[in-house]
């Protein structure tokens, strides 16, 4: 463009100007959402008032001070365990409204994935034995174990490998309905917590006496030699009565054809002898 000519060079350029002028000074932030009644829920009082808490996640963790530890590659728990064990049994009776909670076990990475998944399940028995033990409704509690699924820290360092050996407890059930997202607390390897009766029962079962059966053989045939047929009426089985075949045979039938000829010549042989 001739700079010489007049044209609509210098009122574009001043509108770019002052548009860019406007954007650069324009500095305030858009105004924040209001909050929906999802975001202002009150969160959980069983969940640890230090963590960053997201009520739109449903994090579903108790979070009790301490750790349940047990002696090695076994699920026995360790006596140092019984005071995490207290709080947590303190909670359970203190919150009814709590209706089902579940007990996970975790290992590190050392052994294979299936032990590891086997001990991470039978310790979460272990401590839910405990506490059916001490008056907690076994309906209320699952146990499941994970072994090595899910680390919460490098198990290539030793400190990591202690913080994976973990037990952990989670709310899955308030007031009996579902708590948490869906399918949150899926997976893993679920054990049956059993009443203490029935474990009573199934460490001492029963005993079944089988009466002792003396045997006898005669010829190719064993037998008992104490047993004795029933002598008494109502020991018998019953039969129907049997029934005599008819005596007379119905006229023009087969059989009854033969039998007029049989007697035809029973008559002509009486008549010829007399």
């Amino acid at each position: 463009m001739d700079p010489k000519k007049p044209g609509i060079g210098a009122p574009l350029a001043a509108t770019l100007a002052a548009t860019l002028t406007v954007g650069c000074t324009d500095t305030k932030l858009p105004p924040n959402p209001v909050p929906t009644p999802e975001m202002r829920r009150p969160m959980p009082d069983w969940f640890d008032p230090n963590a960053r808490f997201d009520a739109r996640s449903g994090d579903t963790r108790i979070y009790i001070e301490g750790k349940i530890v047990f002696e090695t590659d076994k699920a026995k728990i360790r006596p140092e365990s019984e005071a995490v064990l207290q709080k947590l049994l303190t909670f359970l009776k203190d919150r009814p409204d709590v209706t089902r909670v579940r007990i996970e076990g975790h290992t590190d990475s050392r052994a294979s994935n299936e032990h590891n998944q086997e001990l991470s399940a039978k310790r979460a028995l272990a401590v839910a034995d405990w506490l059916v033990d001490r008056g907690v409704d076994h309906l209320r509690l699952v146990a499941a174990g994970y072994g090595e699924d899910k680390p919460i820290a490098p198990n290539e360092l030793a400190d990591g490998r202690s913080e994976n050996r973990r037990t952990e407890f989670h709310v899955m059930e308030v007031n009996g309905r579902p708590y948490g997202p869906p399918g949150a607390l899926n997976g893993g390897m679920v054990l049956t917590v059993l009443s203490a009766e029935e474990r009573e029962r199934l460490r001492n079962p029963p005993k079944v006496e089988i009466a002792k059966v003396d045997f006898k053989k005669e010829g190719n045939v064993i037998k008992d030699s104490k047993y004795k047929p029933p002598k008494k009426e109502e020991n018998l089985i019953e039969l129907p009565p049997k029934q005599d075949a008819p005596s007379e045979v119905a006229p023009g039938t087969p059989e009854g054809a033969k039998k007029k000829k049989a007697e035809e010549k029973a008559k002509d042989k009486d008549a010829k002898e007399e």
